[in-house]
């Protein structure tokens, strides 16, 4: 019983469902068969769990017949039309709650039972409520076509044919535009799925008629003859181009405008759905390396939260792909203090049960670009995830974390075990995969190159790593390269995004110091710096190719 449709459509229902669903099997209407409310009340008493032990149909026949001899044959009937009862229940309950649905049928029936003057009321009331301007959607669209329909056969059923001239226009406007929306999310979507997940189609009829249909035609002919919702057809032509000619920003900034004039037209629904689509060019824009759209991201973000469509509803959740993608530009863009009053708010709107391990990793990526290494490792210690993405950030962040801290035997080892699950992960797209390997490599031959003194090595790494420094774990590693040295510039000693660690008065660390030619003949041997007077003092240096190389302490003494 407990793996039975019926109980697992049981389970499903919310408390108060389940009430209504009692009082939906008292009503005469829908059932009058007693034993059958009888057996879904002893069967309701084990909701939610409905352990096997206690609602086997032996111990439910029971109950229900107490010394009658068991039969199979009575138990079966007993579930099969309780079970087509909780049908019949969730069909009324969907209907119910689709209005739309509910008034065309109404509207159905007082033309086949000829109250014109019911008909005609509804008809206005519902053909307003559609045509509102902030409510304008995909959906509007395909029930102001079935609008048309019903107007067209209330006609036809009173032999009124010249009257419907206009409708015939009309339905097809409506349907066209149905379609035109509908094709255009189809698409996108199709290419997000290709981008992003790496899904590949054999054939693929939406993206062919899409391409071969003269859609700018289309366009400038219904503006020119000035076709209701023009606007919204270049609107959404606009958000498949921009995707599909990624690399011609003028269609994206083009996309943008016409959305951002038509916010007070549309529904909520729609602008989430576009506004999805500005988040997928942009992070398309930032992969390829172009990180000017960092900014761009951002902002994106931003008027969705401020004008309140961040969410597709007020009670939907939030995805962990979403949550993760409006952090993480916030984050390269230092807004600290943003990134922690956007988790307070939107964390308890993500979905289970990815809940708590994309919270964790959101506020270990704040200590991260805080400099708070330890608490890293601390928040990431135990949290795991079957997200892909996920994955990949926990092991950036492991790797990245190790390193500062100097635990380079953890980093060299978290790389192999890095590169296995990239190699091994079929549903990574290539430039994904390549992406991360370009990392983990570079990373190992920074260790390398560090640990041997290549630092000409370290300057052609650098210059190939710039292309990618839109992403923020290469800008992490150009950091690195350049950490812990010291210029002389204008007869002064520079350091360049040195972390020197302060000891017993003495900073520590390694460094080069390079040094104009003229200093050339200065002295032999490892260099020992001092702060004397307000000047550093070089003692026992040696030149090689035009750098001063030293190793051991960079010794400053502080002033008593």
């Amino acid at each position: 019983m407990n793996k039975s449709r019926l109980v697992l459509t049981l389970k499903s229902f919310t408390p108060e469902e389940l009430k209504r669903l009692g009082e939906f099997l008292n009503s005469p209407y829908f059932n009058k068969s007693k034993t059958l409310v009888k057996f879904y009340s002893e069967l309701k008493k084990f909701y939610p769990e409905f352990p096997e032990e206690k609602i086997s149909k032996e111990i439910l026949y029971r109950k229900l017949f107490k010394d009658k001899e068991y039969n199979e044959q009575v138990m079966k009937n007993l579930i099969s039309d309780l079970n087509r009862l909780c049908r019949d229940f969730l069909t009324v309950e969907i209907t119910r709650a689709d209005s739309f649905e509910n008034r065309l049928n109404f509207l159905r029936q007082m033309i086949l039972r000829k109250t014109d003057p019911v008909f005609f009321s509804e008809l206005k009331n519902f053909e307003t409520e559609l045509k509102k301007t902030s409510e304008i959607s995909e959906r509007n669209f395909y029930y102001l076509y079935q609008l048309e329909e019903a107007k067209i056969s209330f006609h036809l059923e009173r032999n009124q044919q010249p009257l419907v001239f206009d409708k015939v226009l009309r339905s097809g406007e409506y349907l066209i535009l149905f379609f035109l929306l509908h094709l255009t999310k189809t698409n996108s979507n199709l290419n997000v799925n290709k981008q992003s997940f790496n899904a590949t189609y054999e054939t693929n009829l939406p993206e062919v008629f899409f391409n071969n249909v003269a859609m700018e035609s289309v366009i400038n002919y219904m503006k020119e003859n000035n076709v209701e919702y023009a606007y919204l057809a270049e609107l959404y032509y606009y958000r498949v181009v921009c995707n599909t000619h990624p690399y011609d920003e003028v269609y994206y900034f083009k996309f943008r405008k016409l959305l951002m004039d038509s916010l007070g037209k549309l529904s909520r629904i729609e602008v989430y759905g576009l506004f999805n689509a500005l988040e997928t060019y942009c992070m398309r824009k930032l992969n390829a390396g172009e990180s000017k759209f960092i900014n761009e991201l951002f902002d994106v973000f931003c008027k969705e939260i401020d004008n309140g469509f961040y969410k597709y509803s007020d009670s939907s959740p939030v995805t962990t792909m979403k949550f993760r993608n409006t952090y993480l530009p916030a984050l390269t863009l230092k807004k600290y203090e943003w990134v922690e009053n956007f988790i307070d708010r939107f964390s308890k709107d993500l979905v289970q049960p990815d809940r708590d391990t994309i919270t964790r990793i959101a506020r270990a990526q704040i200590e991260f670009e805080r400099g708070n290494f330890e608490k890293v490792l601390e928040s990431l210690a135990d949290v795991t995830s079957d997200l892909f993405y996920l994955k990949i950030d926990i092991r950036n962040l492991t790797l990245m974390s190790y390193y500062e801290l100097n635990y380079t035997e953890s980093v060299l080892s978290g790389i192999d075990s890095y590169r296995h699950f990239l190699m091994g992960n079929k549903s990574l797209t290539d430039v994904f995969r390549e992406s991360h390997l370009r990392f983990i490599n570079a990373l190992g031959s920074l260790i390398q190159f560090k640990e041997k003194r290549k630092e000409e090595k370290l300057e052609e790494l650098k210059d190939k790593l710039m292309a990618y420094k839109s992403e923020r774990r290469i800008r992490w590693l150009i950091e690195k390269m350049e950490s812990g040295k010291l210029k002389m510039e204008n007869g002064k000693w520079k350091i360049e995004n040195g972390k020197w660690k302060m000891e017993n008065g003495k900073w520590k660390g390694y460094c080069n110091i390079f040094c104009h030619p003229e200093q050339a003949e200065r002295s032999e041997g490892s260099i020992y710096l001092k702060m004397e007077s307000g000047k550093w003092k070089v003692e026992n240096g040696k030149l090689e190719s035009g750098k001063w190389k030293m190793e051991g302490l960079l010794q400053y003494f502080l002033s008593s």
